[in-house]
């Protein structure tokens, strides 16, 4: 989970414009070919704004488990400057499902008296197999900040 706390003087509509044109913003930025490249589905709704982070042309077919990775927000403009606050979570459904199951096998040890591996199987098994899912959470919050530097950066130019 990442809290994300962005301002700038931009009008919010020029900032919600650059949110939503992922080739402005990702403009000569190289990603990793063989993951794929991370393109942002931007929805907004009167003042909240909801990202969702999807990989495209890797070897594979992004799933996006459950819900995936994405950043939910409220943007709003006060005294000139555009603010952004909000959450990047990976999916927390599944999440919520993962903390219940391993504490019952946490609980399942302490009951018998015995130790087991699998709640250490299970920690492995989640950073193995959803690591390229939490990777996006980062790709989120740099493409947020990529978008508030260049919408400053076009409104300097504008000048």
């Amino acid at each position: 989970m990442i809290f994300v706390n962005l301002k700038t003087s931009v009008k919010k509509e020029e900032v919600l414009s650059f949110l939503s044109d992922n080739k402005k913003v990702n403009a000569n930025v190289r990603f990793d070919d063989k993951q794929g490249i991370p393109f942002m589905h931007v929805k907004e709704n009167d003042s909240s704004v909801h990202i969702k982070c999807e990989m495209m042309g890797g070897p594979s077919k992004d799933n996006a488990f459950l819900v995936g990775t994405y950043f939910k927000g409220k943007i709003k403009e006060v005294d000139g400057e555009t603010h952004l606050k909000g959450v990047i979570v990976t999916a927390p459904i599944y999440h919520l499902v993962w903390f219940a199951l391993l504490c019952v096998m946490i609980w399942q040890c302490i009951y018998h008296v015995a130790i087991s591996a699998m709640p250490i199987l299970f920690i492995a098994f989640e950073v193995i197999m959803f690591s390229k899912e939490f990777k996006k959470q980062g790709y989120i919050k740099r493409y947020l900040h990529r978008a508030f530097s260049r919408a400053e950066q076009s409104k300097n130019t504008k000048r």
